[in-house]
């Protein structure tokens, strides 16, 4: 979706409170919860309003220039000319919204946003927590064939291990932390490293992510 859809969108929904960065959105304003759901819901509908706007665009290169118009005016007068102009309003219609598809439109930026969000989040789950680390995997590989007296046929030789997920040492669970006061005196505090903060936080937001998914969105990412 263009960049023009997003700006009339987020224009629409909280006017002069953002900027635009590429795909991402920074809201000017604090005090603004921003609902990207709702978000993509409005980009829908905006794209769906351009489309029905290009009529205009189609009558206009339709028309004929303001000479000809004149000119036909003038040989055969305002009912001739009036017939032709009405003659290509009528090829190109005025289009009107039609709530039932602007309705199915939102519902399905609504669902694409949801499986987006729901395949981000089990994507962020399926990652080891720092806190644990996470253990070697490895395989045995087969790096030839022998022949089998007794059974009379090839048999495959396993006789090299490969590490396919290499191992992470957990990080500390704590750490030091210094802080100073105003007279700078110094004191030192043990507290949870950021990093295991960091990664419980957002596996809780994914997690939520996950639980708030209707099974409709599941089922289809499980297709």
């Amino acid at each position: 979706m263009n960049s023009r859809i997003k700006s009339r969108a987020l224009e629409e929904l909280i006017p002069g409170k953002w900027v635009l960065d590429g795909d991402n959105v920074i809201i000017l304003d604090d005090d603004i919860t921003f609902d990207h759901a709702e978000f993509a819901q409005k980009c829908a509908e905006v794209e769906y309003k351009e489309e029905l706007e290009e009529y205009r665009r189609i009558r206009e290169m339709a028309y004929p220039s303001s000479g000809e118009q004149f000119d036909k005016i003038f040989h055969e007068g305002v009912d001739a000319w009036k017939a032709d102009i009405q003659a290509i309003k009528d090829a190109h219609p005025k289009a009107v919204i039609d709530n039932d598809t602007l309705a199915e439109k939102r519902s399905q930026a609504l669902f694409d946003h949801q499986l987006k969000e729901y395949t981000k989040a089990v994507d962020r789950l399926s990652q080891y927590q720092v806190a644990l680390g996470r253990e070697e995997v490895s395989e045995d590989v087969v790096t030839g064939q022998i022949w089998d007296e007794e059974a009379e046929e090839l048999v495959d030789v396993t006789n090299m291990t490969r590490i396919t997920v290499s191992s992470i040492d957990p990080v500390d669970a704590t750490i030091e932390q210094t802080t100073y006061d105003d007279d700078g005196v110094a004191t030192t505090t043990t507290v949870e490293n950021p990093l295991i903060t960091q990664d419980n936080a957002e596996r809780a937001e994914a997690q939520a992510i996950v639980d708030a998914t209707p099974q409709s969105v599941i089922d289809t990412y499980n297709e």
